[in-house]
């Protein structure tokens, strides 16, 4: 049992990390303000991100040397699964606010655990019915009352990011288990940047000069703060309280991205995103306490035992033990 100020701190970074992540769409809002379109965004986050990964592995001491078969299904998860659920989110972020796209987005941990029950990796009883309900209901509380104008194209693209990102973590999860997490990430994260310098160099998608000095600083900020930063202090407070208060601690993340949104964009904040986000951060917390309620308190375990796959920069780590860490353990 850990101590209570190493609790606290524990909490404290998770709920930092949590702010880093979800202030990725206000910062995609102000690099797109200023002049960078989706593929310079994701030029310039991966490109500055990834290296700033590898270096915080090789600062962890953890072995960045993978056997081949392993380093290349790493690369290739970020290059195509990865950079698809990137691309999708952030171009539901040019039609739709920065609350509306993550609160989208975290249909996620629902849908996975929906997925992890479908293919027998978790069971199916009342306390997973209701977490998965509160997401769902929330949800359709967002996109049903009124609050802002909901463009089509753009709910429909930050829903299939949340489908995309569930396909991609349930192929994932098993195709990588046993990897260290961090070195995971920085391998996606390398993968995930190639890809996009790939498609915006060489086949000119990304439009860089047309971006002034605040698109570039918000782009930096994307992958220092909402990418390097979070994951860093994701993995401090996983390593203090365990893979449970982790999870729940993270499940706050849509509630950054509404806040953000509504205090530095002046989104609006209606009945949806009040009644049905609140409903969606709900289930999320719920579904990690399902899966690992015989874990709460013992955060002493090791951090790496509670992640057992990383398939995409820090979140997948996160997914996993939402919806299959009861399963798993059991």
């Amino acid at each position: 049992m850990p101590s209570q100020p190493r609790s606290r701190s524990g909490l404290l970074l998770c709920l930092t990390s949590a702010a880093g992540f979800g202030s990725l769409a206000v910062f995609g809002k102000q690099a797109y303000a200023d002049g960078l379109d989706v593929a310079g965004v994701l030029v310039l986050r991966f490109g500055i991100a990834a290296p700033l990964l590898v270096g915080l592995a090789l600062v962890a001491r953890r072995r960045l040397r993978l056997p081949w078969p392993v380093a290349v299904r790493l690369l290739a998860m970020g290059a195509v699964g990865y950079a698809i659920q990137a691309t999708l989110f952030f171009s539901a972020l040019t039609r739709i606010s920065a609350g509306l796209t993550g609160l989208l987005l975290y249909v996620y941990p629902a849908l996975v655990t929906a997925g992890a029950v479908a293919l027998g990796r978790h069971r199916l009883d009342r306390a997973t019915l209701l977490g998965l309900g509160l997401a769902l209901a929330g949800t359709a509380l967002v996109l049903g009352l009124p609050g802002e104008r909901l463009d089509p194209l753009g709910v429909t693209l930050g829903l299939a990011a949340a489908c995309w990102y569930t396909l991609y973590i349930l192929v994932g999860e098993q195709l990588l288990r046993g990897v260290d997490p961090l070195v995971a990430s920085a391998y996606v994260a390398c993968g995930a940047a190639g890809s996009f310098l790939a498609a915006g160099v060489i086949l000119g998608r990304a439009d860089l000069a047309a971006a002034g000095p605040a698109g570039y600083a918000a782009a930096a900020a994307m992958a220092v703060v909402g990418t390097a930063l979070a994951i860093a202090t994701f993995f401090a407070g996983l390593a203090r309280i365990g893979s449970t208060w982790a999870s729940i601690a993270s499940s706050f993340e849509p509630v950054f991205t509404v806040a953000l949104g509504v205090a530095v964009l002046g989104d609006p904040l209606g009945p949806g995103k009040l009644l049905g986000g609140a409903a969606v951060v709900a289930g999320a917390v719920l579904l990690p306490l399902i899966g690992g309620r015989e874990a709460v308190g013992s955060a002493g375990e090791d951090a790496g035992a509670h992640v057992d796959a990383a398939v995409s920069p820090v979140v997948s780590s996160k997914v996993e033990n939402v919806s299959t860490r009861g399963s798993t353990r059991r």
